[in-house]
């Protein structure tokens, strides 16, 4: 994949920052979003992956220690 390089950003007059159009606005984002380095599908598919099974654990021992302490305070409580 080539790397492009990127060019120099425009300085920003503060007062104008609400003065720029809805096309001119647009065309600056698609500007920037060409700019960006995309990860390859393979890539993509496997982080997707890494994420959904960290959720999944994290939610498992969240929820194991829910369980765990809440019996904890009852036994606290309830003795």
């Amino acid at each position: 994949m080539a790397r492009v390089t990127p060019r120099p950003a425009r300085p920003v007059n503060p007062r104008n920052l609400g003065k720029m159009s809805p096309i001119t606005f647009l065309q600056e984002t698609v500007s920037e979003l060409r700019k960006s380095v995309w990860p390859s599908r393979e890539e993509t598919v496997r982080l997707t992956i890494v994420v959904i099974a960290t959720a999944i654990a994290m939610g498992f021992f969240l929820g194991g220690l829910d369980r765990g302490l809440a019996a904890l305070f009852t036994w606290l409580i309830l003795s």
